[in-house]
């Protein structure tokens, strides 16, 4: 149910035709927005970047260009987010109906932040923010954003 990772995700995309690897070497500086630009208007795939100049890190884009794709992404979990939201609405159809709401309760809880002690974080690598592809959409944008796929 749902994906462990950005990788996971990609993987799945892929196994389903709604993702293309581009291998060759892509300029942050403005070549990748356009890339993606063409792409996305085109309502085509998901796109990983594998070889981003001046970086050592891929960069995926349009991972939720399509409503489809998006429904495809959240298959697995969107019935009991939906189920949730009318619980939350509602919330004596939880009394009501103890048993239909079990699984939307069960998921409510898996969601909730969980300490395990085994579970620690790993540094496979020191990494710097300069590491990482900053797009630089437009000629006369301010800069390259790291945070702007994010909004």
């Amino acid at each position: 149910m749902g994906y462990i990772s950005l990788e996971e995700c990609l993987l799945d995309l892929e196994r389903s035709g709604q993702l293309i690897r581009i291998k060759e070497e892509v300029d942050p500086y403005l070549e990748m927005a356009a890339v993606h630009l063409k792409v996305h208007e085109a309502q085509g795939p998901a796109l990983l970047f594998e070889n981003v100049k001046g970086s050592k890190f891929r960069a995926a884009s349009n991972i939720f260009g399509t409503l489809n794709r998006s429904k495809f992404i959240f298959r697995d979990t969107l019935p009991l987010v939906h189920q949730l939201m009318e619980l939350k609405n509602d919330p004596v159809k939880a009394i009501k109906h103890p048993f239909k709401n079990f699984a939307a309760g069960l998921a409510a809880l898996k969601a909730l932040p969980y300490k395990n002690p085994f579970n620690k974080p790993v540094l496979t690598q020191q990494i710097q923010i300069s590491d990482i592809p900053a797009i630089h959409h437009w000629p006369m944008d301010g800069g390259a954003f790291i945070t702007l796929p994010q909004v």
